[in-house]
């Protein structure tokens, strides 16, 4: 897997990921949203870490639902670089993940003036221009189907 990764190192580098996520930025690619997961107890973690009960030995990546909640954001209307111009205002945003990690991302896909603490959004994968790395980034989750009229066989006046 390191190899197929080596020419996204000096990127992840200067993002501050280290060889251990690697497996992380190959399931970007893949459009697959890795956690790592104890296999002892079940607890997910991200970045790669190691169980603060069981330590490192039955860590694993594995894929997880790529859904959560908005815990904390902020809306920026600055760009920092030139290539972030055309994308002000923008939502940064700590989500909680379903498995229960908590991972820092944009969202993106609705009025700014939509987000909100609580807001349940689900995972994609925008592939950045230039750089070619594949990012994880939240869209809001489609809302639930609500649930179909019970018909007792009465009728509406029964």
């Amino acid at each position: 897997m390191i190899g197929d990764d080596a020419g996204d190192l000096p990127i992840l580098k200067q993002l501050g990921a280290d060889h251990l996520d690697l497996p992380f930025w190959a399931g970007t690619r893949r459009a697959e949203f890795l956690l790592h997961r104890c296999g002892l107890c079940g607890r997910h973690y991200w970045p790669a870490s190691r169980c603060v009960t069981h330590g490192d030995a039955s860590m694993a990546w594995v894929p997880s639902s790529g859904r959560g909640t908005v815990h904390t954001y902020t809306i920026l209307h600055h760009a920092y670089t030139a290539e972030m111009a055309a994308q002000v205002p923008y939502c940064v945003a700590v989500v909680e993940l379903e498995e229960g990690p908590f991972f820092h991302s944009n969202i993106i896909g609705c009025p700014m003036d939509q987000i909100h603490v609580g807001l349940a959004v689900q995972v994609r994968f925008v592939v950045q221009e230039g750089g070619g790395l594949t990012l994880p980034v939240f869209t809001p989750a489609p809302a639930p189907a609500p649930a179909p009229a019970h018909d007792d066989g009465r009728g509406a006046g029964a």
